[in-house]
């Protein structure tokens, strides 16, 4: 939590000015190569790109252009370039040409490695953050409900996080419809948490914005709560500092406490708590009114993480239903993470591994899964499936991570298994991408 009179604006300025010049690279290259010229014609009309100097201008320029935004916007530069030697130069320097045609390659060479390196590191470390927030909002989740029950087990014998999972879980045309989560979690907030008014701004289904708007939101307002015009909600202070910053924000005293003194209210709101997924806000649960009492720091946290775990948890529920990958997998959470990885393969090009063994014995494969299960690293996941034909397949994910991972894996399970029969079993390796060469693995059609 941060309180209202943090500021962020230097970074989240710097950012919005990096995104628009890389948005616009084409324009950006062909601005700095008139400049280039220009400055040439003034300083050396005879020598416009200026070739005979003895500091390489041209190339310094180049190599600038090309690392910064690749191979495409430094072929442009060049081949502007080039059309200025062939008209403006008496015969054409190939010789200045050539050796800035082949640093334009080494250097876009380098951006893409390097771009790539950069973007495989990135993913892997949101796809870990995202692993560990999920697994913390989910104990958190169940620490809360184990307080709840404590405080109110003789009046409300109830658990916060059964009851979000029974707003998840009901039939498919009502998962469809958000504000039909958002109107039974607000009711959840006003039993469990005394919320006398709040409402929750949502992003349409359509919208790929990273910050929400009056133009892509949709509010769903508690029945306590006071109706608004969206310009009047997004011109308050305390939601758009909630929204650009991508932080909670809530009317604090000096030493940052929650307090609700109207006297350091600078917003008609008492809170904004946003919720973040691949950096970009789904929703916005806004507190109006809430009891002097109630509105402090550990109930402020235990919303947000409630917030956190039933839009994720929804999300989840909507990519299940939506997706049609490994259909033939009951397991949710396999299935969930494989759609997962399936979709960073698909948006990145990062690949994950997939590991199956075929195994004959159903004793074997019980203890075969069990010894595996202790040896899995902690974003590693496998399941068990058993064909119609009696065959049994142990399934191993590796997430964002190579073939060489799952035989490392494989060689480790088989140096600890002690009767040497349970070793002799059939595998295979799989890229995320293989689906339907796995289908036909475990359906056992490959020989057709």
């Amino acid at each position: 939590m941060y309180s209202t009179y943090k500021r962020l604006g230097d970074t989240l300025k710097n950012n919005r000015i990096i995104q628009f010049i890389r948005k616009y690279s084409y324009i950006e290259t062909l601005l700095l190569i008139v400049i280039f010229l220009i400055s040439g014609y003034f300083f050396s009309p005879d020598d416009i790109c200026l070739t005979q100097k003895d500091v390489p201008y041209l190339l310094i320029l180049l190599s600038i252009v090309t690392l910064f935004h690749g191979f495409e916007s430094g072929m442009l530069a060049l081949g502007v370039i080039a059309l200025v030697m062939w008209f403006f130069y008496e015969s054409f320097p190939y010789v200045h040409f050539l050796v800035n045609l082949l640093m334009v390659m080494i250097f876009s060479e380098f951006h893409y490695f390097w771009t790539k390196q950069i973007k495989e590191l990135k993913t892997s470390n949101e796809y870990t953050t995202t692993k560990l927030n999920e697994l913390a909002n989910a104990f958190y989740s169940l620490k809360i409900s184990h307080d709840q029950l404590e405080k109110n087990y003789v009046l409300k014998p109830m658990s916060i996080r059964s009851a979000i999972e029974e707003i998840l879980h009901h039939d498919t045309q009502k998962r469809a419809n958000e504000t039909f989560y958002f109107n039974d979690f607000l009711a959840l907030l006003e039993k469990s948490f005394h919320l006398q008014g709040g409402f929750i701004i949502y992003a349409k289904n359509n919208t790929q914005e990273e910050y929400l708007s009056a133009e892509n939101s949709e509010i769903c307002y508690s029945a306590t709560s006071e109706t608004y015009e969206k310009e009047e909600i997004f011109n308050e202070y305390l939601i758009d500092k909630a929204i650009n910053y991508k932080q909670a924000v809530y009317v604090s005293d000096d030493e940052g406490n929650p307090t609700i003194k109207k006297e350091l209210q600078e917003s008609k709101f008492l809170a904004a708590i946003p919720v973040i997924y691949n950096k970009k806000i789904l929703a916005l649960l806004v507190i109006e009114k809430m009891p002097f009492m109630a509105f402090n720091r550990e109930n402020l946290i235990s919303l947000a993480i409630l917030f956190e775990y039933l839009l994720v948890t929804a999300l989840k529920e909507k990519l299940l239903h939506e997706s049609k990958e490994l259909l033939f997998i009951k397991e949710r959470e396999f299935r969930y993470e494989y759609i997962r990885t399936a979709l960073l393969h698909k948006k990145y090009n990062i690949n994950s591994t997939l590991m199956v063994f075929k195994i004959k014995n159903e004793i074997q494969s019980i203890k075969i899964f069990e010894k595996a299960q202790h040896m899995l690293r902690s974003l590693d996941i496998l399941t068990q499936y058993k064909s119609d034909k009696g065959v049994y397949f142990i399934l191993f994910l590796f997430p964002l991570n190579d073939k060489a991972a799952a035989i490392g894996f494989l060689n480790r399970l088989l140096s600890i298994l002690e009767d040497e029969r349970d070793t002799k079993f059939e595998h295979m390796l799989f890229r995320i991408n293989e689906e339907a060469l796995l289908k036909k693995y475990i359906e056992d059609k490959y020989h057709d």
